[in-house]
């Protein structure tokens, strides 16, 4: 590891501090999610946020492991990292806005 990966390495984990409460709402969520017919109230930015320390966590393990990856995997490992949070993040936002919608219809249209 060089300054400017050590350095990275400390700025994301200040990125995941300051993300931390955003991350157990969002656990809280997707616990409440994983069961189908209960909801846990949700902010959009928390949602961002809570996959933004997900990220963070994911970038600084690379950081770690990135000695033991072969130099042709390195941007993959990467690519992995964001699509993997990029992918979440849509599947949470969508699955709070269909019950959310869900909850403004009237019963009957249900």
């Amino acid at each position: 590891m060089n300054d400017k990966d050590i350095f990275e390495l400390f700025q994301n984990e200040f990125t995941a501090r300051d993300t931390s409460d955003s991350y157990s709402r969002l656990c809280n969520f997707v616990s409440a999610m994983r069961c189908g017919h209960q909801y846990y109230p949700i902010s959009d930015e928390d949602i961002h946020r809570g996959v933004e320390y997900k990220k963070a966590e994911g970038k600084a393990l690379l950081k770690l492991i990135v000695p033991i990856i072969p130099e042709k995997d390195k941007h993959s490992a990467e690519t992995i990292v964001e699509t993997f949070c990029d992918q979440s993040l849509q599947q949470f936002l969508d699955y709070k806005r269909s019950y959310e919608k869900s909850l403004r219809q009237p019963s009957s249209a249900k």
